[in-house]
């Protein structure tokens, strides 16, 4: 009996539920941890080297799982697929992380906004603290925190994909 090729969608599926729960694994260990409101370079490094992971592994599962071959649209759609599936994932996450989880969280961002600010700028007025803050809020709220980090996910992913693709293609020489 003949295997079944991969397909794009069951290969960027399976590995962008992964991205998504490895996402939400580091989101938990840093709220646990009370370090969610201290991310610094070293959080944003572990994300990207997930998400760069998750999206090189799961191409070459398929190009494993297909002969050896991948083309340059479908190492795309793998790649670009397992960005967005995770993408939403650790969204839903996010959203109802700061909705029902600890909804007081955004008060805690825009809090920690306002001592930076003051360190950053002594010399701001309350007036223009409260402006800057203000717009501040506006971007923390859950939904919009939510949509920014679908929309980053899909932009990265998509820059992943195209290097990682570039690299892993391999055309197969009979097919049509």
């Amino acid at each position: 009996m003949k295997e079944q090729p991969q397909t794009t969608g069951k290969v960027a599926l399976t590995y962008g539920t992964l991205l998504g729960v490895l996402s939400i694994t580091q989101a938990v260990i840093l709220y646990i941890t009370n370090s969610l409101l201290d991310q610094n370079w070293v959080t944003a490094v572990v994300g990207f080297a997930i998400m760069i992971g998750m999206i090189v592994y799961g191409q070459m599962v398929f190009k494993k799982g297909n002969g050896g071959y991948m083309n340059f649209k479908e190492a795309l759609k793998v790649g670009v697929g397992i960005a967005i599936t995770g993408a939403l994932i650790a969204a839903l996450y996010n959203f109802i992380f700061l909705t029902f989880i600890e909804p007081g969280f955004v008060d805690l961002i825009v809090e920690k906004q306002r001592e930076a600010m003051i360190e950053q700028s002594p010399n701001m007025t309350e007036a223009q603290i409260e402006q800057g803050l203000a717009m501040a809020g506006q971007f923390a709220r859950p939904w919009v925190q939510s949509s920014f980090q679908i929309v980053g996910g899909i932009f990265f992913g998509f820059i992943i994909s195209l290097i990682s693709g570039l690299i892993l293609k391999t055309e197969n020489p009979y097919q049509d």
